[in-house]
């Protein structure tokens, strides 16, 4: 496989923009294509974005798949879609990276698995927070044992909208919450529990609280939201010797570590609150590192 790689973006949204800016400034990434189905769409995007070179624009994805020179599509369209565009994109041997929600239930997703594996072609999703340098440096000092046996994690994610009317904040949130939990915790849960409310329209739910216990006596919890006043992933990580908490969106001071763990000293419990330490992150961009790893997937086979 060459090193540039030719891609085509399908769909142009508030996050496709997105893709198109990031995918510009990568030197291996060649924009041979972008897909809306709105004209003035693909209009305004090639406006925004100040490309490298001239790129086509089409209405209809299956242009994009008819192109025996594309090597791979970015799938950035609503989550109902995914599994029909992905499916088209794998059959006519593209490499795929698909936004989450990868599909909407499980019997899709394993045909997209399959298809790809009988193709040979990279099948990715964009969990975007495990490319979040907060979330990397969790991992990577779990890995170390500087947190001990781990107890529980707790992830909030949060925002005033937007509110989707193609699915409900399980499947637009909690896509970011589970991949970060797996990955953190690196192990299949054994029970999950899940609850919702919808407020706004019948059937799709506006908030979601899910429980999930995993062996060990370890657990974890996540709470979404679209309908709430403040714009927030936080993630806390509870160790028998270590505490984190990392705020995707606070100005400073965005991961902290705490070395309060109560310890049981003579039948008591003592807690020793030595305050927190911030601990220094990397600037790295999650869906610039993302992208670089979809491609070097691609170019490493």
């Amino acid at each position: 496989m060459k090193n540039k790689i030719n891609l085509g973006i399908i769909g142009l949204g508030r996050f496709g923009i997105n893709y198109l800016r990031t995918l510009n400034e990568l030197d291996n990434a060649n924009i041979k294509w972008i897909c809306s189905g709105r004209r003035e769409t693909l209009d305004s995007a090639a406006a925004k974005v100040e490309l490298k070179s001239e790129v086509n624009k089409t209405t209809n994805y299956k242009d994009i798949l008819q192109d025996k020179e594309v090597d791979a599509v970015a799938i950035v369209t609503p989550g109902s879609t995914h599994h029909r565009i992905a499916k088209d994109a794998l059959l006519a041997d593209k490499h795929v990276l698909v936004e989450k929600p990868f599909c909407l239930n499980s019997k899709d997703a394993e045909e997209l698995v399959k298809i790809s594996l009988e193709k040979n072609k990279v099948l990715m999703v964009g969990h975007l927070h495990l490319f979040n340098p907060g979330i990397q440096k969790i991992k990577e000092d779990i890995k170390a044992g500087l947190f001990g046996k781990m107890k529980y994690v707790h992830i909030i994610h949060t925002g005033n909208g937007p509110v989707r009317s193609d699915m409900g904040a399980l499947w637009d949130f909690f896509p970011h919450s589970v991949s970060v939990l797996l990955h953190l915790l690196d192990q299949n849960p054994s029970e999950v529990s899940v609850n919702g409310a919808s407020f706004l329209k019948k059937g799709i739910e506006d908030v979601v609280t899910m429980d999930l216990k995993f062996p060990e006596n370890t657990f974890a919890t996540s709470f979404g939201s679209w309908i709430h006043p403040l714009k927030k992933f936080s993630v806390i990580v509870v160790g028998e010797k270590l505490y984190a908490v990392f705020e995707d969106y606070a100005k400073d001071d965005k991961l902290k570590y705490y070395e309060n763990a109560p310890k049981i000293i003579d039948g008591k419990v003592i807690i020793d609150d030595k305050g927190y330490q911030a601990i220094d992150i990397k600037n790295n961009k999650p869906l610039t590192e993302q992208l670089k790893h979809f491609l070097d997937c691609i170019n490493k086979n």
